[in-house]
């Protein structure tokens, strides 16, 4: 069954340095999409940098837009994703979790090159709240994707240590070694 669920994500963060006569505030702000596409998660993003820079005798803005980046990762490196919202807070940025079967999956992008995540094992991304159905939808579509990929291997996997090749009927009243 072909599958090309999407879903866009943003992430943003901030940064302030403070000296004795300046203050410099950098923001990030990351815009993604998540894209399935038959046995593989294709992950995009852009980062766009502003810079400012406010001193005694000047204030300037610097501003950084990178090239759209992007990250293939098979569905074997993959446990499954969930929407995440904070309950004390409803009015709070709804969050879509993927979870990693393999740390090695989210690698090139969880660490400090990437999106810096907190957890190697986790990649949480914000969405817009008129993103969450798409969402939702995109984490079925993934849930169901392990699924069948896992059965496909179950079906095809060798069988396992010590079972019995194939059912053998006995004769009522005779058991094995009886004559």
């Amino acid at each position: 069954m072909s599958r090309v669920a999407a879903v866009p994500f943003h992430l943003r963060r901030s940064e302030d340095a403070f000296t004795g006569t300046s203050v410099t505030s950098t923001t990030e702000t990351v815009h993604g999409l998540l894209r399935l596409e038959a046995d593989r998660l294709v992950l995009q993003w852009r980062l766009a940098r502003q810079t400012q820079h406010v001193g005694s005798m000047s204030v300037h803005t610097d501003e950084e837009l990178e090239e759209v980046r992007e990250l293939t990762i098979p569905l074997s490196g993959l446990a499954g994703a969930g929407l995440r919202r904070r309950w004390w807070m409803p009015w709070s940025t709804p969050l879509l979790v993927l979870r990693a079967a393999d740390l090695r999956a989210f690698e090139e992008v969880a660490g400090e090159g990437g999106l810096r995540q907190a957890h190697p094992a986790e990649l949480i991304l914000r969405l817009r709240r008129t993103d969450v159905p798409v969402a939702e939808e995109f984490a079925s579509e993934l849930d169901l994707a392990l699924a069948e990929r896992a059965l496909a291997e179950a079906e095809e996997g060798p069988a396992l240590p010590g079972s019995v090749p194939s059912a053998r009927r006995l004769d009522p009243g005779k058991g094995e070694g009886s004559a």
